[in-house]
């Protein structure tokens, strides 16, 4: 099936199998679980581990798992397992750079959990045609729309011994990069109220027995972007699919209700406007503190970074879609505490002491805020230079 919303008219692959007969797709089976992942890696090889949304509790031991390997540890913030010394934050924004992407093909990619939110990864992943990709799951999901994997290693991830470590080169040229990369869109983003600076101070601030649910569309893509590793990080939920953005604030209330800790909602002005009713819980719930942080832009920003926002004249009508609704007045009507923060020190201020039952409204602008994200990729595209990895 074609991407939707954007007009590529590039060849679908070719249906076959793979060379001397071999099935496209090995099956391992789960039996000895332990020496799994090294009957499948030879040797000593330039690896990284791909950890995307995991539900099922299974990421927990994957970060000592790349660092035993050596391996680069590719994490979206919704698996819970960017921490570590193997933790590669910044891979989007690396990945966005064709040469550094070159440079660092890998022999051999081991996949935990989802598909990972990033499109420059995804892009990657598909475009690796000389590495050998290893998908982990015991449940046999099967998350590979592009048919690229060779194996699915029907294992317990928490329970994979790790292969012959990578040459220290491999894993050191991807963390120094890493940490050039942080510090351009540290300088970049400044001390401005931005999005990618909200999703930062969350990801960074919030206590780590906190619930983080982040709405789809770009919410959850500036906590991927933007979200620095992190060994307490809070836990990280979002609802991801076809309707993403549908029932995300009944969702956080639905988390709310169990959790012990706080439970903070990042989301979009349509996001909002989607699930406006389900704000009538939080009376319901008066035991279920909840803290809904607004990105109020003035429609779905997301569409603003594809070509269709300059295709057609009625793009901001039909496709942006802004609401057009006074948030402090939403607020109001459902009971919540309204607060509108100036600076990114009184958002960090809220972030470490989330209170309970209140909007956190920061206006930003489209605009400005596409602008911005033009400038942190131009920013960051010089941080992959330096040592090609051994």
């Amino acid at each position: 099936l074609r991407e939707p919303l954007v007009h590529s008219r590039a060849p679908r692959p070719a249906p076959g199998g793979r060379s001397a007969g071999r099935p496209w797709v090995e099956i391992a089976p789960a039996a000895y679980e332990g020496a799994s992942l090294r009957e499948q890696i030879d040797g000593s090889v330039r690896g990284v581990i791909v950890a995307g949304r995991d539900d099922a509790g299974l990421s927990p031991e994957i970060p000592a798992l790349a660092a035993a390997a050596g391996y680069p540890l590719l994490a979206d913030p919704l698996s819970g397992a960017r921490r570590g010394p193997a933790a590669i934050a910044a891979y989007d924004a690396l990945l966005r750079d064709p040469a550094f992407a070159a440079a660092h093909a890998p022999d051999v990619v081991v996949r935990v959990g989802d598909l990972p939110t990033s499109k420059p990864l995804r892009s990657w992943l598909q475009t690796a045609a000389g590495a050998r990709q290893i998908l982990v799951d015991p449940t046999l999901a099967w998350q590979d729309p592009v048919s690229v994997a060779h194996v699915l290693l029907r294992a317990d991830p928490r329970k994979l011994a790790a292969p012959e470590p990578a040459p220290s080169e491999w894993l050191r040229t991807w963390t120094e990069a890493d940490t050039r990369a942080q510090q351009a869109i540290g300088r970049e983003l400044g001390d401005e109220l931005s999005e990618p600076n909200v999703a930062r101070a969350l990801a960074a601030g919030l206590p780590a027995r906190a619930t983080l649910f982040v709405a789809a569309s770009m919410p959850v893509r500036e906590l991927e972007w933007f979200a620095a590793a992190r060994d307490d990080a809070p836990r990280v939920l979002s609802n991801r699919g076809a309707n993403g953005i549908d029932g995300t604030l009944a969702s956080a209330l639905g988390v709310a209700a169990v959790a012990p800790a706080p439970v903070v909602v990042l989301i979009g002005d349509v996001a909002l406007a989607h699930d406006i009713g389900s704000l009538l819980s939080v009376r319901r719930l008066r035991g279920a503190p909840i803290t809904v942080v607004l990105l109020d832009n003035g429609g779905a920003a997301v569409f603003d970074h594809l070509s269709v926002s300059g295709e057609t004249d009625v793009y901001e009508h039909h496709v942006a879609t802004p609401t057009g609704l006074d948030f402090e007045a939403v607020a109001a009507l459902y009971g919540l505490a309204h607060v509108k923060p100036e600076t990114l020190a009184e958002l960090c201020e809220l972030a470490a002491d989330p209170p309970p039952n209140t909007l956190i409204r920061i206006a930003t602008d489209r605009a400005e805020s596409l602008a911005l994200h033009a400038r942190v990729w131009a920013a960051t595209r010089s941080a992959g230079e330096g040592s090609p990895p051994a």
